[in-house]
């Protein structure tokens, strides 16, 4: 004897089940989103007092989805911080950034429309009000690169010129520096051949004792030109 079943009710069973599939592959769905959301941000700085600060630009990522993640675009957020370098940001699955950087160092400071900025090793100009330091920096009067600036700074490097004792540069328009040190001395260098002109200056240095009030003008090359004032 063959069992008679209702077909609407197969096909009432079948909508049930298809439903109830529904209902607990979503609930799965919203678990496995869930789990994956960002929640905790770990910030490895060598200025931890700058911990803070830092966090705050980061807080947009909390309760985004870490699987998603762009470092791309995570970088071009933050870049507003610019005195940082060397930005490393990890995922720690599920839900945990690691973001580590470096404070660069700041080498001198010098003014752009009337505001004060820093000059950072990473060539970045650092708005003054961004950033708190302890200690003096020269100077930088004049519209310069900060390329350019770091090249002089290899230039003096490489010649074991010390450079902790300038108060000031100054950049002129024909690409030339000048070098202003305590008890008014200062040295006057060439646009070119800043090699040559140097190592004039130092074997004059070595042979003569230079006082206060003293230009010492390189700008003609091989010829040194000493001004008393």
């Amino acid at each position: 004897m063959h069992l008679s079943i209702n077909k609407k009710r197969i096909y009432f069973y079948i909508i049930c089940l298809f439903l109830i599939t529904s209902i607990s592959n979503q609930e799965i769905l919203s678990n496995f989103k869930e789990l994956f959301l960002i929640k905790k941000i770990n910030i490895n700085l060598n200025k931890p007092e700058l911990n803070n600060k830092i966090l705050l630009n980061l807080d947009y990522l909390i309760d985004k989805n870490i699987l998603f993640l762009n470092k791309k675009n995570f970088l071009t957020n933050i870049s507003s911080i610019n005195y940082l370098e060397n930005i490393k940001i990890e995922k720690n699955y599920p839900s945990t950034i690691i973001f580590s950087a470096n404070k660069t160092k700041l080498l001198a400071s010098t003014f752009i429309n009337q505001k004060k900025y820093y000059i950072g090793e990473n060539n970045q100009f650092i708005l003054a009000e961004d950033i708190n330091i302890s200690k003096n920096l020269p100077t930088i009067f004049g519209k310069f690169n900060i390329s350019e600036f770091i090249d002089l700074q290899n230039e003096l490097n490489n010649q074991n010129i010390d450079q902790s004792s300038i108060l000031k540069y100054f950049f002129h328009k024909n690409k030339r520096w000048d070098l202003y040190y305590p008890n008014n001395k200062i040295i006057m260098l060439p646009n070119k051949n800043i090699t040559k002109a140097i190592t004039l200056y130092k074997k004059f240095e070595a042979e003569n004792k230079i006082g206060p009030d003293t230009i010492i003008d390189l700008r003609i090359e091989n010829r040194l030109v000493l001004t008393n004032g």
